[in-house]
């Protein structure tokens, strides 16, 4: 029992040390705000892309989009030039922003937008926007995207975390003390053997790169991230679907009279027929009709017996056998609405 005591009463110290510590270390005032404060730019890359080259089709999507598709190909089947952005790691969220500050306002827009997602991905909001995600979520928005304040992060929290966010300073500068331990711990050691900050970066992405990465590692780990698309909150689709960008992002085509074309990617999590969970099965039939209702073009390759396992370089991304099948038949089909 003394001893428990000792460490609670050090654990209060250290507590209250941060309490005032943290704020003047980050320069940070609390109470603060718990919304993310996002800078005045917003990056439009793509939008000066659409204006030079005109596309009459985006397609817009994570890393499973370049393996997939083979551009040159499908603008070749559709006799129109075919834009594409894969962004490793991005999702709804993301998508939305790019749509929106980017994709929508240039000056000529694509007659389509074709948005490539993977099971209920595009329902939650809530998915890969905080911690690395945020600084690409910063990059396009900007201090008026308050739906995107309310949807992608207030909502997601309970009173709870509210309240940690805006009182406790080692919650609410936890990415920033994170990024400081991380700093000293990577680049401290190697500073007094020469090995500065350019000499250490270059140096972790030889050993830790791409090249030295075990694909079996990095799809399981891919697979373990992605275990929330399929919790009982992400597959709840009549709860989600309010509370999500989709309702905006049909909004935001038809104001722009730009066709949106929803494409449900082929995946290997649940290749095996019958293997997919009855509440996803219901989840897309909920997803289907909704966007039948909304106008919007469902495809759904999820169940393509041509995409089998020899098709993929690991469970979430093609080879150059299945970038050959899946044009193929994307072409074909949107042949069917692209006139």
């Amino acid at each position: 029992m003394k001893a428990f005591l000792q460490y609670l009463l050090i654990l209060l110290i250290l507590v209250a040390v941060s309490w005032g510590v943290i704020p003047v270390r980050y320069k940070t005032d609390y109470p603060r705000d718990v919304k993310p404060q996002f800078d005045n730019y917003v990056r439009k890359k793509y939008l000066k892309d659409i204006d030079e080259q005109r596309p009459g089709i985006v397609l817009l999507g994570d890393s499973m989009l370049a393996p997939a598709i083979n551009l040159d190909i499908l603008s070749q089947k559709l006799d129109k030039r075919v834009m594409g952005i894969g962004l490793p790691g991005s999702a709804s969220t993301l998508w939305y922003l790019i749509a929106k500050n980017n994709i929508l306002e240039a000056h000529n827009p694509p007659k389509y937008l074709v948005i490539f997602f993977r099971d209920s991905m595009m329902t939650v909001p809530g998915y890969r926007v905080t911690g690395r995600y945020f600084e690409q979520i910063d990059e396009f928005a900007g201090p008026k995207d308050g739906e995107l304040v309310k949807k992608a992060y207030l909502n997601q929290m309970n009173p709870l975390e509210k309240w940690a966010e805006a009182w406790f300073p080692p919650f609410g500068s936890r990415w920033n003390i994170r990024q400081g331990l991380d700093a000293r711990i990577r680049y401290t050691l190697p500073a007094q053997i020469g090995c500065d900050q350019p000499c250490m970066d270059a140096s972790m992405e030889i050993v830790f790169g791409d090249l030295n990465m075990d694909p079996n590692f990095l799809s399981d780990a891919l697979a373990a991230a992605d275990d929330y698309l399929y919790s009982k909150t992400a597959l709840d689709f009549d709860k989600q679907v309010g509370e999500s960008f989709l309702p905006d992002l049909i909004q935001l085509t038809k104001e722009h009279n730009v066709q949106l074309v929803l494409v449900r990617m082929r995946i290997l999590r649940f290749a095996e027929p019958g293997s997919e969970p009855p509440a996803l099965r219901a989840y897309n039939e909920k997803l289907a009709a909704y966007l039948a209702d909304n106008e919007v073009i469902y495809l759904d390759y999820s169940g393509e017996r041509l995409l089998t396992r020899e098709a993929f370089a690991d469970p979430l991304h093609m080879n150059e056998a299945g970038k050959t099948i899946f044009t193929d038949l994307l072409g074909q089909d949107l042949l069917q609405y692209i006139p």
